[in-house]
């Protein structure tokens, strides 16, 4: 029993020690994002069949609250593959936005719904995604998953409870009319040059793209090898609830006042 209880240890060490080893090299060899991201407009039924579905069925759930539909978008973000696709929605009397996504990747598909509320250089993201981004956290742009939320009100109310919290009354402006994508591209290429700031990422000036340094491909390695990911997800609920009740005990004591 001794030897065996050995040898599932030693195993176990192994595994993990050939998962260290090759996947940062699989990481670096096949991560590419572009340099400069131009997201392509694109008509309802240049979609997906699937993502044509999951836009339709959430699409009215957004106008609800008053956010109009802009345009729908393929956002190009890696080289030489498709999508992921965006309708791409705002709120001119909020001045937030919000996102409907569809990703096709190798016969693999997912959809998730998320709003985003920017004011000044601080963002805060709320989203039903199930799958963390390869690309890590900055300090100006927080990022909260809620992948069991199915409904776009209750979603919303998670993220105006954390917009209020983190960004306090500070008021989001939207740009111009007609300017919302060039918006949403510089966006998008603040965020890799902050990643590239931060040692994750670096240029490849060959072929127009980004690709993971050694440092971001390690620790990419780690946010996706058990137990990173029940690491991530405790962490994030942890400061998402502690945000959450933060705010409830205030509006508690300002009811009570």
């Amino acid at each position: 029993m001794k030897s065996f209880f050995s040898m599932a240890v030693l195993f176990v060490l192994l595994f993990y020690g050939i998962l260290l080893v090759l996947m940062p090299l699989a990481l670096k060899w096949r991560f590419r994002s572009r340099a400069r991201i131009f997201p392509r407009v694109i008509r309802f039924e240049d979609l997906p069949a699937a993502a044509r579905v999951f836009v339709q069925k959430n699409t009215n759930s957004f106008e609800l609250w008053g956010f109009d539909l802009i345009t729908y978008l393929n956002l190009c973000l890696a080289p030489e593959r498709a999508g992921p696709f965006l309708a791409l929605l705002s709120n001119p009397h909020t001045g937030e936005w919000a996102g409907i996504s569809y990703g096709v990747f190798k016969g693999n598909s997912r959809g998730y719904l998320g709003f985003i509320t920017q004011a000044g250089d601080v963002q805060v993201e709320t989203n039903t995604d199930v799958i963390s981004s390869v690309l890590f956290p900055t300090p100006n742009r927080q990022v909260f998953r809620f992948p069991n939320v199915r409904d776009v009100f209750t979603l919303y109310r998670l993220h105006r409870m954390l917009v209020q919290q983190i960004i306090g009354h500070h008021y989001p402006v939207l740009p111009p009319a007609g300017q919302e994508v060039a918006e949403l591209q510089g966006r998008l290429e603040r965020y890799t040059r902050a990643q590239q700031a931060r040692g994750y990422l670096e240029l490849d000036w060959r072929h127009h793209c980004y690709r993971l340094t050694w440092k971001g491909a390690m620790v990419a390695t780690w946010r996706f090898i058990w137990p990173g990911p029940l690491l991530c997800a405790w962490f994030i609920g942890r400061r998402t609830r502690a945000i959450l009740k933060s705010r409830a005990r205030a509006q508690q004591s300002q009811s009570l006042a």
